[in-house]
């Protein structure tokens, strides 16, 4: 339960230093205030989730983040699939997975994309 609470404070912590970001800041980043504050509210281990399962097609992290808008795209989906307690089941046995075996990731398709050019 306290780490519940901890949680929902550390997120709005968050939202309200977003809230202060000026419009330069964003638009340095390249992002609108909303897509930020999605991101804000975002659960922390969503980035490492993602990278967990690129890495299962055989993709580095640097090859995901590498293209910013479409990394960007990847978080977002990744955030709000509704296969997260598949996603957590397998992730625990990441060293004996292979792309066949996350057929339920919405993100499929693209890190098979994604590693189809990055053999070239």
């Amino acid at each position: 339960m306290l780490e519940r609470v901890r949680a929902i404070f550390d997120q709005w912590h968050r939202l309200q230093e977003v809230r202060q970001m000026s419009d330069r800041d964003l638009e340095d980043l390249g992002l609108t205030r909303w897509q930020m504050e999605q991101f804000a509210r975002m659960p922390e281990n969503v980035g490492e989730r993602l990278l967990q399962m690129a890495q299962v097609f055989g993709l580095e992290p640097n090859e995901v983040q590498h293209a910013y808008s479409d990394y960007l795209e990847l978080l977002d989906v990744c955030a709000h699939c509704g296969s997260l307690k598949a996603c957590k089941r397998a992730l625990a046995d990441a060293e004996h997975l292979g792309p066949e075996d996350v057929h339920f990731c919405p993100n499929a398709p693209t890190y098979e994309e994604m590693a189809r050019h990055s053999a070239h």
